[in-house]
Parts: C-alpha cells; sequence; structure tokens
C-alpha cells in the first residue's frame, strides 16, 4: 500500500491536454494528487522531489537524477509545431541577440543548437517571460513557446518554426516532453503500476477532443479546424523508434554544447 499520495504536476498548456485530460477529470483520484505547473517549474518540483512525476522538458532527463521515463508517451512533433517558434526581425544568420521564454527547458537549448549549427550564429541570449514586444523592442528575435507563441503576431518577422527546422537538419521528429517519474516515487496498489494510468489520461483525453478543442477555441483564439490539426497533425504523442533516436540525437548534441553534463541511456518504468 502506498503510505502517502502520488503528488503529479500538470502543465496546463493546450499541447499536454490530451495527456493530462484523465486526470484533471478524476481518474485514479484516490491515488494522484495533482499540482499545476509551468514546465521550468514541474521540472524543478521534480528535481526537489516535491512531485512524483510530471510531463517534464526533455532535457531534463539528463540534468535531473533518478528519473524513469513512461514508455511509449511524450509530446512530440513529426514535422512543423507551429507553438515552438524563434520570431525575428532579421534573416536567421543575422540574429546577434536573442530573448528566451523562459517557461521551457528544451525548446531554449534546440533553438540555440539550430542556430549555432545550422545558422552558424551564437546570440546574446538574455531570459524574459512570454511578452513579445517587449522582447523584440530590446532583441534581435524571441524564441516563445506554448499558448502564448500560438497567439503571438507574426506579420512581418521571420518565423523559425523549430521542430521543422530540426526535421529539415536531421529527417527526425522532435522530442519535447517526457512523463518522467522519480525512482523513489510510491507504488500505488493498482495492478501493473502507475504506468496504466498515464496511458489511461490519454486514451480519455482524445476521446474528448472536441471538448478539448471547444475550451482552446476560446483561450487561443484559433479556428476549430486549426486547433483539431494542432492536436492531430502538429503534435504526436507516441514515443516510438523514431522518437527515441530523435532523443538520443538531441542529447548528444545538448552534451556536446554544453546544455547537460553527460548523456544517459534511456531507463523506462
Amino acid at each position: 500500500m502506498a503510505d502517502r499520495p502520488f503528488r503529479l504536476s500538470i502543465i496546463d498548456y493546450l499541447n499536454a491536454a490530451p495527456l493530462n485530460h484523465g486526470f484533471k477529470h478524476g481518474l485514479g483520484w484516490e491515488h494522484f494528487h495533482l499540482k499545476f505547473h509551468y514546465p521550468s517549474v514541474c521540472a524543478d518540483r521534480l528535481r526537489s522531489g516535491e512531485v512524483d512525476a510530471g510531463i517534464v522538458s526533455s532535457i531534463e532527463y539528463l540534468r535531473i537524477p533518478g528519473l524513469r521515463i513512461v514508455p511509449g508517451l511524450c509530446i512530440a512533433s513529426p514535422r512543423r509545431v507551429r507553438s515552438v517558434v524563434i520570431l525575428s526581425k532579421v534573416p536567421p544568420e543575422q540574429i546577434r541577440s536573442l530573448a528566451l521564454d523562459t517557461s521551457s527547458r528544451t525548446s531554449v537549448v534546440l533553438g540555440q543548437l539550430i542556430l549555432r549549427e545550422r545558422y552558424g550564429v551564437s546570440p546574446e541570449i538574455s531570459d524574459m517571460g512570454p511578452d513579445l514586444p517587449a522582447m523584440l523592442e530590446a532583441h534581435d528575435a524571441a524564441l516563445m513557446i506554448g499558448d502564448a507563441a500560438m497567439r503571438a503576431p507574426k506579420q512581418g518577422l521571420f518565423v523559425l518554426d523549430l521542430a521543422e527546422e530540426w526535421h529539415a537538419w536531421t529527417g527526425l521528429p522532435f522530442v519535447f516532453a517526457l512523463w518522467l517519474v522519480r525512482e523513489d516515487a510510491p507504488q500505488p496498489p493498482v495492478p501493473g503500476g502507475v504506468a496504466s494510468f498515464f496511458h489511461k489520461s490519454l486514451e480519455i483525453g482524445m476521446a474528448q477532443l472536441p471538448a478539448i478543442v471547444e475550451e482552446a477555441r476560446r483561450t487561443i483564439g484559433w479556428t476549430k479546424l486549426e486547433l483539431e490539426e494542432y492536436l492531430t497533425k502538429n503534435i504526436s504523442y507516441t514515443l516510438g523508434e523514431a522518437e527515441r533516436e530523435s532523443l538520443g540525437l538531441f542529447f548528444e548534441k545538448a552534451v556536446k554544447h554544453g546544455f547537460a553534463p553527460e548523456m544517459k541511456p534511456l531507463r523506462f518504468l
């Protein structure tokens, strides 16, 4: 018997909504205690042991010791993501200063890898909140993620879609986030352990896609069709062979550029 609830960190971005949906609507309520965070805060809580699991920026797997990956699930983009972008006043190869949205950690690493390796520039970087006018007032370009990136006006700017850039560079999908679980997490007394709950939550979310889209329409302002396409074509939730290969390549490059301490093998629940 688990002697305490399993504390789960939930991110409230649209791309995570299907993964979270079951949990938010009572799945396993007797076992799970939900906490709501930005992705970067979610990672910090996981590191400190304040939560047992969360949907966490994939780069954090290399940075936080003692984690396991929930097999088969992730937040990935097969080609074009539309919610992780560099918006620039100048062509990419002329970017000298870049404001980074501090909400995510994988995206800021990916953005810098792409600029360094594909465009040959290492801009001065500053961390900022996701306010595009303020970011662009003081910098050539801004990296934005999530719902704020989806809402940002893009007219007159160069737009680098980071998943599209990665795909053009490597031929692979890009894995932005993983369900990561601490090794010392409690074990709810259920057949098959906790992993089945994560899969069930997504299953419930995909079955409730129209409701998720309807809610997003009110907050993000995209059309129903655009939102449906985003959640079914731009985002993928399957951690398959190509995604695992992509993670390995991304981790290698991140370590090479000093964004993570060292490589480690993918360990699953």
